[in-house]
């Protein structure tokens, strides 16, 4: 799920991560807003696997849901993707994308890697690596792009008495953030020879930061929890690596799309984004409707794929829609825009289906959601929210869009997979499956 306002009005929960965004000052930030969510860490049972390494496969077998769709298959996904943050453009997006692009192929579709750019990416993350551990990291400000590996060197506030006169010759310095403003700490560690640094929070969360000059080696923050680790690494004087994009220019991020063998044509698409905002391992969202889209296209391949079902997981949504865009796009510029687009995004809280779309297909959805026995509502979207079924109804596609309702955790390090209620998760996939199956009746 998107928020269609201004970066600084992402949602209250996204600038309490965010807290002092773009900001060139190192005093304490204000408060965050009484409704923020206090910073977790992802709980879940996958979470003991290290980001990067091979994510555990839900087992393919037969679904023993009543509609042929598996609410613990879709589960597994949700465990597997949110570990970590899917923000557009980094290293933890390929990490998704080959997990998406490994399950697709075992169902035995064709599987196309979508890339696309974007400008004006208002994210700008990358990473900090240490023995394997790939930690999130925010490039600030001023800071070019590129990839630093050295040993690492604890700097204190990155002050005189930090530094204490040492030569940081090649080394990665690690700032505590405080005090100083945040180019005069670039600048200290810089005339003291160091090829690197990264700023660790003096408060729980990530933040975002403002040099407000040109940096010549990268320079990013990370969160006071990862930090932790960082910091203590620094002491020891063990190798760090930065990787960090540059915070101007093209972002390059990616879709994943899985067609029938030999079928280049799609009559239907079912879609959801699987990209996050930064410091949310992003369970619900949406995590949840990745899940629920890659189910649905196991249970409509048993026996072969389908025909002119096509299934589309995409990049960089919360930074505007653009992988639903990047692929409109090019559908219309083929004449092959399908009749049908199917949208699952936040679909593992709440209490109920709720159908979202002024169509035909909208209303067919709630009728047999309902005549199975699945409480489905007609809804709509928060006020100043989007999500990737818009690209398609802009260019006049028929669009249904699914989702559980409940947008509380999302956009926050709340929104993991323990949050997630198996119960309501399966039955949006009930009720996807319940139209998708007569979509399909009316295409053939």
């Amino acid at each position: 799920m998107t928020r269609r306002a201004p970066f600084a009005l992402v949602a209250p929960a996204l600038l309490g991560l965010l807290a002092l965004a773009c900001s060139s000052s190192d005093a304490p930030p204000a408060a965050a807003p009484a409704d923020t969510p206090a910073p977790v860490a992802p709980a879940s049972p996958a979470a003991a696997t290290p980001p990067g390494q091979p994510a555990v496969t839900p087992p393919h077998g037969q679904a023993s849901g009543p509609e042929g769709h598996d609410g613990d298959l879709a589960f597994a996904h949700v465990e597997a993707l949110a570990r970590e943050p899917r923000v557009a453009g980094t290293p933890a997006e390929i990490r998704a994308v080959e997990y998406l692009e490994a399950q697709l192929a075992s169902y035995g579709y064709e599987v196309e890697r979508m890339p696309f750019t974007f400008e004006n990416d208002p994210f700008s993350v990358g990473e900090v690596r240490l023995d394997g551990r790939a930690i999130e990291a925010l490039t600030m400000a001023g800071s070019p792009g590129g990839t630093v590996e050295a040993p690492a060197i604890e700097v204190g506030l990155a002050d005189d008495a930090g530094i204490a006169g040492r030569d940081l010759t090649g080394r990665i310095a690690v700032a505590e953030r405080g005090v100083l403003n945040f180019g005069t700490k670039y600048e200290n560690v810089a005339a003291a020879g160091a090829l690197g640094l990264i700023v660790v929070n003096n408060r729980p969360g990530p933040f975002s930061g403002n040099l407000t000059l040109a940096a010549r080696f990268p320079v990013v923050s990370v969160s006071q929890e990862d930090g932790a680790a960082l910091l203590e690494a620094a002491r020891a004087g063990r190798t760090l690596t930065i990787e960090a994009p540059p915070t101007v220019g093209a972002t390059q991020a990616y879709n994943v799309i899985a067609r029938p063998p030999g079928n280049a044509s799609c009559a239907i698409i079912v879609g959801g984004h699987f990209d996050t905002v930064p410091g949310a391992p992003g369970a619900n969202d949406n995590a949840s409707g990745t899940a629920n889209v890659l189910e649905l296209a196991r249970a409509f391949a048993l026996g072969g794929p389908k025909p002119g079902l096509c299934f589309a997981l995409f990049g960089a949504e919360e930074s505007g829609l653009h992988g639903s865009k990047a692929l409109v796009e090019r559908l219309r510029a083929a004449g092959q825009l399908p009749r049908y687009m199917v949208n699952l995004d936040v679909t593992g809280i709440g209490r109920q289906v709720e159908v979202i779309g002024d169509t035909p297909a909208a209303a067919r959805a709630i009728a047999l959601a309902s005549a199975a026995g699945i409480e489905a509502v007609p809804s709509q979207l928060p006020p100043n929210s989007g999500s990737d079924h818009m690209s398609f109804a802009d260019a006049g596609v028929e669009v249904v869009f699914f989702t559980s309702g409940d947008f509380s955790t999302i956009h926050s390090p709340q929104d993991v997979a323990a949050a997630i209620d198996r119960s309501i998760l399966d039955r949006v996939g009930d009720a996807a499956y319940l139209l998708i199956s007569d979509l399909l009746r009316e295409v053939d």
